[in-house]
């Protein structure tokens, strides 16, 4: 949690990662996974800002579903530190966060930067469509 906090107040800045200058949300997952030794290399997806608009797949959860490093939970199972948390934006999931102390998660949002917010808050709760965990 002490990594991932030194992230909050970061403003959101497209494919950026340096903390308290900028980062995106799949770049903040990635860089507190690898700052915290949960992976050993900050390969992510190829990813566009607007994909959850106008594509019909997530490239997000594309690429979460042929890496081995995660596993997908099956709807209900209890979220822990660590998980991955990605949620619809536009017409596919497009937004991932990371569980803190369920339910709070960290993520970085355009015209918030990067906040802790609830995973039990309606806005989110709605639109969660997925969570992942590291394999260890």
């Amino acid at each position: 949690m002490q990594v991932a906090r030194r992230w909050l107040g970061t403003p959101f800045i497209p494919h950026a990662c340096i903390p308290g200058a900028g980062v995106d949300c799949v770049q903040l997952v990635a860089a507190i996974y690898w700052e915290t030794g949960a992976i050993d290399d900050r390969q992510f997806p190829d990813y566009t800002m607007d994909g959850g608009e106008h594509r019909i797949s997530s490239q997000v959860l594309e690429w979460l579903e042929a890496s081995t490093r995660f596993e997908r939970l099956a709807p209900g199972d209890p979220v822990q530190v660590g998980d991955i948390t990605c949620f619809r934006m536009g017409r596919v999931p497009h937004h991932v966060g990371l569980v803190l102390q369920p339910p709070l998660f960290i993520h970085a949002m355009r015209n918030y930067g990067v906040i802790e917010s609830r995973l039990d808050d309606p806005t989110f709760a709605k639109r969660l469509m997925a969570v992942y965990r590291p394999v260890q």
